[in-house]
This record gives structure tokens, sequence and C-alpha cells, in this order.
């Protein structure tokens, strides 16, 4: 039997209330958004976001062919040993912050990100993300 999809408005509703949780928790407000902090850092997000990173990492070093994307491969390269320190620790098992989890989202998303942005610090936005996924 087939599961009906959501009504397109619901869908939207649930949009909308996702961002402005994001924009809450990016800025400190963590434990009035407890369901949304449990979707960011569930297992099936630490793992599409670690997907994500593997095609970045695997650009990065050689073993595959480059994308679509326009990473800043040259400014990226010599900052691989953080991507994996990133990588391993979204596989690691361990807890995660939603705060960390949005900013894994917009490392690898935003167009402002160190990805594709030649003018940001690589190692200090990657340090940043780091810490920011240590629950305390």
């Amino acid at each position: 039997m087939a599961v009906a999809a959501p009504h397109p408005r619901a869908w939207l509703e649930r949009r909308r209330a996702r961002r402005q949780a994001d924009y809450w928790i990016a800025h400190g407000f963590e434990s009035r958004y407890p369901w949304r902090v449990e979707e960011l850092t569930s297992p099936r997000e630490r793992k599409a976001s670690a997907r994500s990173l593997a095609q970045v990492i695997g650009e990065l070093n050689g073993r595959s062919l480059p994308g679509a994307a326009p990473l800043q491969r040259a400014a990226l390269r010599p900052r691989l040993d953080l991507f994996e320190r990133l990588y391993a620790r979204l596989g690691d098992g361990q807890p995660v912050t939603g705060i960390g989890m949005l900013a894994v989202q917009t490392l690898l998303t935003s167009p402002d990100s160190c990805l594709y942005s030649p003018s940001l610090d690589v190692e200090a936005d990657l340090l940043r993300t780091l810490t920011k996924l240590e629950a305390h």
C-alpha cells in the first residue's frame, strides 16, 4: 500500500518551521527547538552530511573526478586533514550539537562557505565547524 504524500501546505509549513528553528538554533537557542535538534543530529542527517563530505574529500585527494560544484580546490587541498577529521567526527557515533550540524550543512551548501568562496580562511572555518559539533 502506497503512503500518501503530505499536503503541499503542510510541507511548506514544516519547511518554514525548520527554517525558523534553524535561525534560532544557530543563535544559541537549541533548547527551545528539541524536535529540530533531534532531526539535525539524527543518524540519517549525519550520514547524509558525511556522504557529501566524502564526495568533497574524493575530489580533493584526486580519487574522484571533479563534480559540477565550483570547489576552491587549490585552497582546500592543504586542509584535507581537517576535512577527514570532520568526516570521521560525523561517523564516530558520539553526540553532536544541532548548531554543529547546521554549521556542517552551511559548509556544504552555502555559496559563502570556504568550499566555494576564495576569500575565506579554510582552516579557521573548518576548525570552527568541528568545535561547534562538540556536545558539552
